[in-house]
């Protein structure tokens, strides 16, 4: 199975062209500086579902991109978005629908896929680690699903997407 990366660049109901853009440059970024394969590159996720998936996308990183997103905490905050929003595309019925407000204890709202009201029906927390081990994700993923906890009185379904890019990992899941 792929994942094609650009197509965060279409844009989603609450994520606009430009927005996307900007995601898959930082995600771009985060998997060049590994010398990652734009024609290929094995990206595994766990959590609710085990799952290869090969990545693709446009070579467009060089020196302009690079200065670009010369802050690679930064980098790899926006980089793990883009991945994990395409992952609750991809494994969830759901799609981007708002950002958030801070202090919440989520980075998106989800809403129904073809749901033309944009219902908020789900919480997607999301971060990312530029190099780590899959201890590193797994204790990452635990710490965020406690933030989640905050807004638990909604009483939605809290998604939690951890984003690795050395060897590119994701552990994704609905909080339990």
């Amino acid at each position: 199975m792929t994942i094609d990366i650009n197509e965060i660049t279409q844009g989603l109901p609450g994520l606009s062209k430009i927005s996307g853009q900007h995601l898959y440059e930082s995600c771009v970024v985060c998997l060049s500086r590994h010398t990652h394969n734009n024609l290929g590159t094995a990206f595994n996720v766990y959590g609710d579902n085990e799952i290869n998936y090969n990545l693709i996308w446009n070579n467009i990183f060089d020196e302009q991109l690079d200065r670009t997103w010369a802050d690679q905490f930064y980098a790899t905050e926006h980089g793990a978005v883009c991945l994990a929003i395409l992952l609750a595309l991809k494994l969830t019925d759901f799609t981007i629908i708002e950002k958030s407000a801070r202090k919440n204890g989520f980075d998106y709202w989800l809403g129904q896929k073809g749901d033309i009201l944009f219902q908020k029906k789900a919480r997607l927390e999301i971060s990312g680690i530029f190099k780590g081990a899959v201890k590193d994700v797994n204790a990452r993923y635990k710490v965020k699903v406690k933030q989640t906890n905050q807004s638990n009185s909604l009483n939605l379904p809290a998604y939690i997407g951890i984003v690795e890019f050395s060897n590119p990992t994701a552990n994704f899941g609905v909080k339990k």
